[in-house]
């Protein structure tokens, strides 16, 4: 503590007790310095002012200065009486040399010259020592003083606020110089006759004297800090503080804010509710530019819209919504079509009436797409030589024709200029696009316009443009400018350092990865015209580039290395001649180094070695590592630079002591006493050669070898579909390209250089990567932020957001500049501070600014040096001698050993990598369930723990024949054992485990400290890079989805349902509602507040209180009030008060949260409440939201409201279930049919046109409905919201390549489009919409048999099937389509699924397109509620796996080695399935052996006879032609001509009434290719199946009676009394009829004799619609057509 302050107070508590805050407040309130020097002559002078009855206000302030000024002088506490009495004397005063640090008591030790002035002056200085005392009251701060006063005294009190201070006290003790009496007459006349706000008015309109402007400055500012509350008032500072702010979040590269580092990133391609600006801060203060962790220490989200309830959930999908931002999709709603771009075009062609301003705007529409900049960049181009600022410069080419336009490549920001190496390639920032000559007249007229600078008006015309284009075609900025990216993009097989390149976009990877990749000019400029002339803009060639690089200017020139390479490998051969140790090290150690940069395309830190390799050629590289491992990185390296490694660690240990590292005998760790370095050569080198080799590596797996990556493009996250194979294979085919390139090669000549040295792998000791500690959360309040916001630095955001029009980007940025400062208070708890800082803010100004903290298990990536080096040791120690166990299973030992083994079966050969699993797994061998036998497959359910779900999920597991076997043969060995572990507790269950697997390994000769979790989770390492992270993520249990049933495989692969399922009914944990959400909304604080009130009468009468201006909140009360009426009790349990609480918390996220404003004219139909339903189904428990959403539906429903359009029904949890391709063909033949039960064929037109687009793109059946023509758009297909019709949920609005569906269906749409149809689903004008929902419902059962599958299951079948297919890029599929063929043909084309991921392939992005497919914002969404299909690709995995031969493995078990051999030999003989049906032999011998189980079930095949309506062909075939007749579309494989000539013919038979000219048949359907009979009812289905199928028989068996009973139709008949004339010569021919079931009726009609046929087993109708369609065959064939 300061010693004089402490002597003060112990002084004046003598005389009175004074605590010591209350002698800080005095003090404070006269600024007294750190010293007190002269502190009682300071308060004595005061009272020789002041008067005891004035400045009331501070009068216990200045009851204590009283105290002060009456201390007696003494010897002691002199310090405190210094003095001095006139200014003028050359004297130290007291304050010396802090003189003016306060100002006032300066001025108070101080007189004016000893004159008559001395009155006046001491006038000024009582009003300066108020005015000093309103100061400290509103601008300085107790807190501030307190910690100046009891410091160091190193601050001073007039920095910074108190700068004003110290001008006013200067100006002040200039008017008691006795030369400026007269000024100071002026002054204080002026002070005492005004107030201070009319005193800064009066004093900023200055005096002619110069003198009293320079006093009259001062004290205006000294005044207007303590008066005007916001200095920023002044509009200029305003604007150019809000523009620097605005400046800092327009960068979206790494900031540094003190020791955090924040990525700020725009959210602007999505709804206008998740909007707004999103800032990632990392508190490693280490990162450089390219290279932030993935997981934030949190994240801030301010909302653009207002809605703070809005905002809140908005915010909990930030992460995912940057996700989806940064990923590069090929198809997103900004793609232009052909004809939109080629519309740009046409628009931006000069006429005679454009003004100089369109002219410019037309100019600048038009490079923006060709350049893919901003418009506002390109306003005022220049018509010179050079590029300006504005990077954009126009030049006439006379020998082309053309202008060229010059414009600035993308450059990285570098610290410092590169020094110039003979390494480094020429390079220039420049690129030289030549024009389309089209655009010479708009060029050569804007030219002439001579601008000189840019002007806002063209940016405004610009738009206006823009409005001029149809809407349809969202021709939008954004649009336009995305472009170029878009194709530069997908030319570049998705290289993001080519787009930065090209069009120097601006975006945090964009700006990483130009820091290494350089291209030749020439290469790029002919990449850019041939990307144009794909949207056919046809360019000139440029043939002036050179061949000089852009983007980073350090290219690395390859010859130099080659030489360089080639000097080192000469020096180390001729040290090795001559036996020169050291320098033979030095060289190879530097020859291994420069090839380790180049094999991991390095970053060349001064270690580069990695310390784990495994046999396979992965290596673990951290050369940016990170606590949290997602920096580390997985790269092959090939076999001739490992084994230089070993060449290079073999040396080392030969030379032992003579040089001085060490080698690492249980690791690939090299430790470099002096790397060496070559001269003008960075250790990054080979970073930037990889990165900018010409080679043909995708851009994603460039980015996973040189570790650049952002959120949404992670390779090694557990839901990428990174294909790890694929990825090895090219990226070494790159390197053994290099390196021959330059030179490197294994140096293994010499014989000491063959003493290779490998590392002994030993088992790492398992870490935790958890967080290191987890210390209790502190929760901070108001009043803390409050005194954080306190600081003076905050004071000019403080103005800003605490006003009557608060501004929100400023409360973003004072939160960076706030959390920058708290993190350098190691006490404080940074996140919880800020979440408290972000929630003050909503408070005070009603800001929607939030802050996302990370949550416990959100790590999602599966780099892990633990499992990785776990692996290594497992490959090298164990693998070998468990495969030979395994090949060679002894006879039966000790069930410990048993059960050892089969846990390492299980988890490597059916990939149950999760203890959970695999005793999931036991319970199931310990109990008596079946394995189901399903052709060649085996089945398992099992239900299992999931990271992400509180309840257990389905696994469904497909066992390999080895497993299937060992299982079989060994299960009732088992079973004893395995019941008394499962009768344990959980925790000596695990215990149990591991002694079973130690016990194994030991058995085996494995001496082990290895863990059956640490085994498990290096497995997973090993699926992963033999497969892809998706699976490794699945079967670790960390990717939630849910499996198909064995009950849905035996469907969809035709076998007979079993009576066996699943029944998950594990309890949900409760879940808390959020104190965020329960401040957001009143009516749930309410809800909140009442649940510790059981009596329902308070209740009720607390919500009738609620009602407002809010159609929602209104809407919720009453079902609030409806729920506690339901439970009709006076007494509400603690069980119904949590309930009433827990719906109303899920209802209102949806209503209030996610969804657009409710109204009370608003119509809540079903798509509306699924919309509800599936916005939420995120947030909380499944089982708790469907509970609440059912009853808000019985809610709604009992309101009986004309607006409320729901029927009732329970919602139950989305089903894993899918449709075949052979039922999805059944139900489309059916659709076209009156078996469909339609008897209109207009009305099945549509219906079947509605159920083949769901099925071909996944769409919502409401999307599909209201699909307009309007929304074809090309090669795609918009979905979008119009109208009254709105999207599912906001984010859904998207584009589906029409490349997707069939060509049948493109057709029939660009039909319709053509003909301008109003809606795609109306089949002609005329036909209103008709529902068919019910239609459709009732076709898929009778199809499928299974009551539970819905239209909505195509969303499941196309998001299964699209992922199966993605996932068969990175597994093998062939044994999995041996023992499932249906697979072959319900997985999409290679064509439809290469559409969807564009030209750079499946590399990683896969699943994230089919989710934007789907209208899913984030691919976790389609995995847990439409993929069903992982077990499958695991299964794919697993079999392409080596796994042990059955003939060998099991002769000690079953049979015996002979009986094996010769079942084996007779397999192969026959060239069977020899896994297969070797399986089969053994499992039948099994269980023979051991009648009293069946532990397997066998499927039945599904006979002919499924129950289904076989159509006749005939019918079908008539049912063809009058569809195409109708409708046009098709295309029926007969001569339709000859049909279309019958029918003309039958109309013009004639009636045979005399003087009409009505024909016979009337044909009353109008198609539009003919007249037709009229149309079968769906009704008369059946029984005209039944007819046809009779005459068939007649025709085939008494031709003559068929022939003349048609003929009796078509000349002698009534048609609309289906009667035809009978004579006695007929009688023979109604015999044959009666015999053959046509039961002739004869009668009377009109006095003339008629019979009619099957009048009693069918309707008129039917038999009408028969004999007319065969009399028109007949016709046909009479032409001699056959059919």
């Amino acid at each position: 503590m300061n010693i004089y302050f402490k002597q003060l107070l112990e002084w004046m508590n003598q005389n009175a007790s004074i605590e010591e805050q209350v002698l800080i407040q005095a003090l404070f309130l006269l600024r007294v310095h750190y010293s007190l020097a002269g502190i009682v002559v300071i308060c004595q002078r005061i009272f020789t002012l002041v008067g005891d009855d004035e400045l009331p206000e501070f009068r216990d302030e200045l009851n204590t200065l009283k105290i002060i000024s009456r201390l007696q002088d003494s010897e002691e506490y002199s310090h405190f009486f210094s003095e001095t009495t006139d200014r003028n004397k050359h004297k130290l005063t007291p304050l010396r040399p802090y003189t003016g640090d306060s100002g006032i008591c300066d001025l108070l030790l101080i007189q004016a010259g000893l004159s008559r002035n001395n009155e006046r002056f001491d006038t000024v200085i009582i009003w300066f020592l108020e005015q000093i005392f309103h100061f400290q009251k509103n601008v300085h701060t107790l807190k501030l003083y307190s910690h100046y006063l009891k410091g160091d005294g190193s601050i001073k009190l007039k920095d910074q606020k108190g700068s004003r201070v110290y001008n006013a006290f200067l100006a002040i003790r200039l008017l008691g110089d006795p030369s400026n009496e007269d000024i100071l007459e002026q002054v204080e006349k002026l002070l005492t006759k005004n107030g201070p706000k009319q005193l800064i008015h009066l004093m900023s309109a200055g005096s002619e004297d110069k003198r009293l402007n320079e006093v009259f400055y001062a004290l205006k500012l000294f005044l207007s800090q303590i008066w005007q509350k916001n200095r920023l008032k002044n509009k200029k500072k305003r604007r150019e503080f809000l523009h620097r702010i605005g400046l800092k979040h327009q960068k979206l590269i790494l900031q540094r804010y003190g020791s955090l580092s924040i990525a700020i990133q725009p959210l602007e391609d999505v709804d206008e509710i998740h909007r707004g600006l999103v800032s990632e801060v990392f508190e490693d203060d280490e990162i450089e530019e390219d290279e932030p962790p993935l997981e934030p220490l949190f994240t801030f989200f301010l909302a653009e819209q207002s809605d703070l309830i809005r905002g809140f959930y908005a915010s909990k999908s930030t992460s995912q919504h940057v996700e989806a931002a940064n990923v590069g999709l090929v198809w997103t709603k900004w793609r232009l079509s052909l004809n939109s771009i080629q519309d740009v075009f046409r628009l931006c062609q000069p006429s005679k009436a454009d003004t100089s301003l369109i002219l410019r705007a037309k100019l600048a529409l038009i490079l923006s797409l060709l350049t893919g900049r901003s418009v506002s960049e390109l306003t005022a181009p220049r018509f010179s030589q050079n590029a300006d600022q504005n990077n954009i410069a126009i030049q006439y080419d006379h020998t082309l024709s053309a202008y060229v336009l010059s414009v600035l490549a993308g450059t990285p920001t570098l610290k410092t200029k590169p020094e110039e190496s003979k390494f480094h390639v020429p390079w220039t920032k420049k690129l030289h696009l030549v024009l389309p000559s089209e655009l010479n007249d708009l060029v050569s007229q804007v030219k002439n316009l001579g601008i000189t600078r840019h002007h806002m008006a063209v940016e405004r015309d610009v738009s206006e443009l823009i409005n001029r284009l149809p809407k349809e075609l969202e021709i939008s900025l954004k649009s336009i400018k995305d472009l170029l990216p878009r194709l530069l993009y997908e030319h570049s097989q998705g290289d993001l350092a080519v787009v930065k390149a090209v069009t120097n976009a601006s975006g945090r990877n964009y700006d990483n990865l130009i820091h290494y990749a350089s291209f030749e000019q020439r290469q790029l400029e002919q990449l850019w015209a041939a990307c144009l002339r794909t949207i056919k803009i046809n360019i000139p060639e440029y043939i002036y580039s050179s061949n000089k690089r852009v983007g980073s200017p350090i290219g690395i020139k390859i010859i130099e290395i080659q030489n360089e390479i080639t000097r080192i490998k000469k020096r180390i051969n001729q040290a090795a001649e001559q036996k020169d140790w050291q320098t033979l090290f030095d060289n190879l150690t530097l020859y291994t180094e420069l090839w380790m940069n180049l094999a991991t395309a390095g970053r060349g830190i001064k270690q580069p070695f990695p310390k784990w390799i495994s046999q396979q050629g992965w290596a673990l590289i951290q050369d940016k590592h990170h606590q949290d491992e997602s920096t580390d990185r997985y790269v092959p390296l090939t076999a001739a630079f490992i084994k230089q490694i070993q060449v290079l660690r073999g040396l080392m240990r030969m030379l032992g002591d003579q040089v001085e590292p060490r080698v690492d005998l249980s690791s690939y760790a090299l430790q470099l006493c002096d790397p060496h370095q070559i001269e003008g050569l960075g250790r990054n080198w080979a970073r930037k050669l990889v990165r900018s080799d010409n080679n043909q590596l995708p851009g994603r797996f460039k980015d996973a070898g040189l570790g650049h990556w952002v959120r949404g493009r992670y390779p090694w996250d557990m839901l990428s579909v990174f294909p790890v194979s694929t990825f090895k294979q090219q990226w070494l085919d790159v390197q053994e390209n290099l390196q021959k390139q330059l030179g490197f090669e294994c140096l293994d000549v010499f014989d000491f250089f063959k003493n290779l040295n490998i590392p002994t792998f030993v088992v790492t000791k398992e870490i935790k990567t958890v967080q290191a500690e987890t210390k209790p959360r502190i929760q901070y309040s108001e009043n803390d932020v409050k005194e954080w916001l306190e600081n003076s630095e905050y004071e000019s955001y403080c103005q800003l957001i605490f006003e009557e029009n608060p501004e929100p980007n400023v409360s973003f940025e004072l939160g960076h500049v706030l959390a920058s400062h708290l993190a350098k208070n190691t006490n404080i708890d940074l996140p919880q501070a800020i979440k408290a800082y972000c929630a003050y803010i909503r408070d005070k100004t009603k800001i929607p600014l939030f802050v996302q903290l990370p949550q416990k298990a959100n790590r999602t990536w599966l780099t892990s040096e633990n499992s990785f080096s776990t692996w290594c040791y497992i490959e090298q120690n164990l693998l070998d001698l468990i495969q030979k166990d395994l090949e060679h299973l002894p006879e039966h030992q000790n069930c410990e050993v048993e059960i050892g083994r089969l846990l390492v079966v299980l988890s490597m050969y059916s990939q149950l990598c999760r203890v959970s699993h695999l005793q999931a797994m036991l319970e199931f061998i310990a109990s008596d369930q079946h394995i189901v036998a399903m052709g060649n497959s085996r089945l398992v359910e099992l239900t299992v723990n999931n990271d992400r779900s509180v309840t257990k999920i389905r696994r469904t597991v497909l066992l390999s024949p080895y497993v299937s076997t060992l299982i079989l043969v060994d299960r009732q060995y088992l079973q004893p054992r395995l019941k008394e572990i499962l009768a344990q507790s959980r925790n000596q269950q695990r215990t149990a485990w591991q002694k079973c697997f130690n016990t194994y390994l030991k058995q085996i000769g494995i001496k082990s400290t290895l863990s059956l979790a640490q085994w498990l989770k290096a497995l997973q390492q090993n699926v992963m890079l033999n497969s892809t992270p998706l699976i490794a993520g699945y079967i670790a249990g960390q990717v939630l989805t849910e499996d198909l049933s064995i009950n849905e495989l035996l469907r969809l692969s035709e076998y007979e349902k079993l009576t066996i399922g699943l029944d998950s009914t594990e309890p949900e944990s409760e879940i808390e509602i959020g104190d965020e959400q329960l401040h957001l909304s009143d009516i749930l604080a309410m809800i909140q507040q009442l649940k510790g009130e059981s009596r329902s009468s308070i209740w009720l009468k607390q919500l009738a209180n609620n009602k407002t201006n809010h159609y929602s909140v209104n809407l919720l009360t009453c079902f609030v009030q409806w729920l506690i009426l339901r439970c009709d009790a006076e007494e509400l349990s603690l069980q119904n008060r949590n309930m009433i609480h827990l719906h109303l918390a899920i209802v209102s996220a949806g209503i209030l949260g996610f969804s657009e404003d409710l109204t009370k004219d608003s119509q809540i139909d079903e798509d509306v409440f699924q919309k509800w339903m599936e916005l939420t189904q995120e947030h909380f428990p499944h089982r708790k939201h469907l509970a609440a959403w059912n009853r808000f539906r019985d809610f709604l429903i009992q309101l009986n409201d004309d607006r409320i359009r729901l029927q009732k029904r329970t919602a139950h949890q989305a089903s894993a279930k899918v449709f075949s391709k052979n039922e999805v063909r059944q139900i489309v033949q059916i659709l076209q049919s009156v078996e469909s039960g339609v008897s209109d064929a207009a009305l099945r037109l549509e219906i079947q046109r509605h159920f083949r687009l769901s099925a071909a793109m996944g769409v919502r059946r409401s999307e599909t409905l209201h699909l307009r023509p309007l929304d074809i758009d090309e090669d795609m297909l918009r979905i979008r919201p119009y109208g009254e019709h709105q999207l599912k949920t906001l984010g859904s609005e998207r584009v589906v390549p029409m490349n997707l569906l069939s060509q049948t269906i493109q057709k029939g749409l660009d039909n319709i489009y053509k003909n301008k149809k109003d809606s795609i689903l109306m089949s002609d004008e005329n036909s209103g919409h008709r529902p068919f929902f019910d239609q459709i419902s009732q076709i898929l059962k009778k199809v499928t048999g299974d009551v539970d599958l819905s239209l909505h299951h195509l969303r499941h079948t196309f998001a299964s099937a699209y992922t199966l297919k993605c996932l068969q890029t990175v597994v093998d599929f062939k044994a999995l389509t041996i023992e499932l063929p249906w697979l072959q043909t319900w997985m999409p084309s290679n064509e439809q699924f290469n559409t969807l991921v564009g030209n750079e392939g499946q590399v990683g992005q896969g699943i994230k397109a089919i989710s934007r497919v789907l209208g899913h914002l984030h691919e976790s969404t389609t995995l847990k509620h439409y993929i069903h299909i992982l077990f499958l690709a695991t299964y794919a995995y697993s079999m392409q796996q080596q796994q042990p031969n059955l003939h060998t493995a099991f002769f000690n078990r079953v049979m015996s080695r002979s009986n094996l051999f010769r079942h084996f030999q007779a397999i192969n003989q026959q060239n069977g399935n020899l896994k297969y049906e070797l399986r089969d032999t053994i499992e039948k011998y099994v269980l023979k052996k051991i009648e009293s189980q069946r532990w397997v079930i066998y499927a039945q095949k599904i006979g002919n006879s499924t129950g289904k309506v076989i159509k006749h062909d005939l019918f079908q075939k008539i049912e063809d032609i009058e569809r195409y007749l109708i409708s046009g579309q098709g295309q029926p494989q007969l001569d339709i001509e000859s049909w279309k000539r019958a029918l003309i013919t039958m109309a013009n038979i004639p009636s045979g009434k005399r003087g009409s000219n009505i024909g016979r048949h009337p044909l009353l359907t109008q198609g539009k290719l003919a007249r037709l009979p009229e149309l079968l009812r769906a009704v008369d289905f059946n029984s005209a199946q039944e007819i046809l199928e009779r005459f068939d028989y007649l025709e085939r068996n008494q031709s003559d009676t068929y022939n003349w009973l048609i003929k009796k139709w078509l000349y002698e008949s009534n048609v609309t009394k289906v009667l035809m004339h009978f004579t006695a010569e007929d009688e023979p021919m109604l015999s044959i009829l009666t015999e053959h079931q046509f039961f002739p009726i004869v009668m009377k009609h009109n006095k003339y004799d008629y019979f009619r046929i099957m009048s009693q087993q069918a309707s008129l109708s039917a038999v009408r619609w028969v004999l007319a369609w065969l009399s028109v065959r007949y016709l046909v064939i009479r032409d001699h057509i056959r059919i």
